[in-house]
């Protein structure tokens, strides 16, 4: 009975650590949605500067144009937080899969011992039994 405890004490770490992965993984999906949106906005308004015909002088021009290669720097910067946030997502859904596999394995020993503690308790049984029975 005391394996079948602390196989249960590992099953109830191992659930907590799964809970605690998951909502990384939640955080993560959250962010990279948010990069996505931000770098969609970003290259809509670089291509709305872009297209602008009205130019007044030479020095908006060329104040439009370093907008335009600004926005475009930080376009790329978020493009590869977003590669490595979907790297991130797929580290993390390992993880998780690999705390699932633990947790069967855990259950499994759970049960093995459960049914060796019956086996046992049994033959203690019968041995009482067959004590009780000679007298």
């Amino acid at each position: 009975m005391k394996k079948v405890k602390q196989i249960n004490l590992l099953q109830t770490k191992e659930r907590l650590k799964q809970q605690k992965t998951i909502s990384h993984l939640i955080q993560v999906q959250s962010e990279a949605d948010r990069c996505l949106k931000v770098s969609n906005d970003l290259e809509e308004l670089a291509r709305d500067k872009a297209e602008e015909k009205q130019v007044g002088n030479a020095y908006a021009f060329q104040a439009n144009r370093q907008l335009v290669q600004k926005l475009m720097e930080q376009r790329e910067v978020l493009l590869n937080r977003q590669e490595f946030l979907e790297q991130e997502k797929l580290a993390t859904s390992i993880e998780i899969g690999r705390s699932k596999a633990k947790n069967d394995v855990l259950e499994k020993r759970k049960i093995k011992e459960k049914v060796t503690d019956a086996r046992n308790k049994n033959s203690k049984i019968e041995e009482s039994r067959f004590i009780s029975g000679k007298r």
